[in-house]
């Protein structure tokens, strides 16, 4: 993969910040561009240091090195690791316009087919019912069916499963692609690294964290910006009603994106936020698959997301 100037310097951002986009975002509010910032790095700037901390200083002119970033990215080409800014043609479109988006994507898999698709998320509870399982395993599949690329976090629970549902689908040659809270390159230790494999050779994981970043909690907040970012649309299988499914629903509202969710036992603790989310439209199963269906591929024809009334 080439890479041009503009796309060095965001790589420089990402390692500099460590995928702390609001961060960065707000040192480069203070130049009129991403090269200017590298500029004034390069001329050892003291003006920078009453914006951000010494250390994120010293990361930014030690990126500044074209030696430097030219080993990155070597290391990159070397672990199969591609760079997705927001210069080149493979970063998700929609991504460019919520806050704050991520300089660089680190992706592993077909990631420059990902333009062409229709990503559509489908997110869920960790521990899961018997009944979240065969919910978020039946909609993956039955999207994946209808054309559409199944995104997630990945986690162990109900979004592995829709990962799995979608990767079933054989005639889908673009099924699903995975978000995650650690690097691509950083093995997964919750039960769904053999799905993480496979999703890098049908479809593709991405990051903004370093390639060999560890998962950490507070990293999936930041993540979850992106999932419902670059989809179409969101749907909620089981959520508890102050969880991370729900943070993710939230920005999906936030970003404009519908939010969709299935609705479940009163008594259950894991559909409280999807039954506040889903009381105004109690579709069955069957109907909900038809209706995103419909609706993601009309969207799709009019080479647009659909952003229309978020259920609230």
């Amino acid at each position: 993969m080439e890479y041009q100037q503009a796309d060095r310097d965001y790589i420089r951002l990402s390692i500099a910040f460590e995928g702390r986009a609001k961060q960065a975002n707000e040192l480069l509010r203070n130049f009129d561009s991403i090269s200017e910032l590298f500029e004034a790095v390069k001329n050892f700037d003291s003006d920078i240091l009453t914006m951000i901390k010494r250390e994120q200083a010293e990361k930014l002119r030690l990126t500044a090195s074209d030696v430097y970033i030219d080993d990155f990215i070597s290391d990159l080409e070397k672990n199969g690791v591609s760079a997705l800014t927001p210069n080149s043609e493979a970063y998700p479109t929609e991504l460019k316009y919520i806050a704050d988006p991520p300089f660089v994507l680190y992706a592993r898999g077909k990631c420059a087919r990902l333009q062409a698709e229709t990503p559509f998320a489908i997110i869920g509870a960790r521990r899961c019912s018997d009944y979240g399982k065969k919910v978020s395993a039946h909609m993956g599949c039955e999207l994946a069916k209808n054309g559409v690329t199944i995104v997630s976090g990945l986690a162990y629970g109900c979004d592995s499963l829709a990962a799995q549902g979608a990767l079933s689908v054989a005639e889908q040659k673009y099924p699903t692609a995975a978000i995650l809270g650690q690097g691509v390159c950083t093995a997964k230790t919750d039960g769904t690294a053999e799905i993480m494999e496979a999703i890098i050779e049908n479809g593709c994981v991405m990051s903004e964290f370093l390639p060999f970043t560890r998962a950490a909690t507070y990293f999936f907040p930041m993540r979850n910006r992106i999932i419902s970012g670059m989809s179409c649309g969101v749907l909620v299988v089981e959520a508890g009603e102050k969880s991370g499914t729900m943070i993710t629903a939230n920005c999906a509202l936030e970003q404009g994106r519908t939010v969709y969710a299935v609705p479940g036992r009163i008594t259950d603790r894991m559909s409280f936020g999807t039954n506040e989310k889903a009381w105004r439209n109690l579709y069955s199963v069957q109907r909900i698959c038809c209706f995103i269906s419909e609706s993601i591929l009309s969207a799709a024809k009019n080479q647009s997301c659909a952003a229309g009334a978020a259920v609230s």
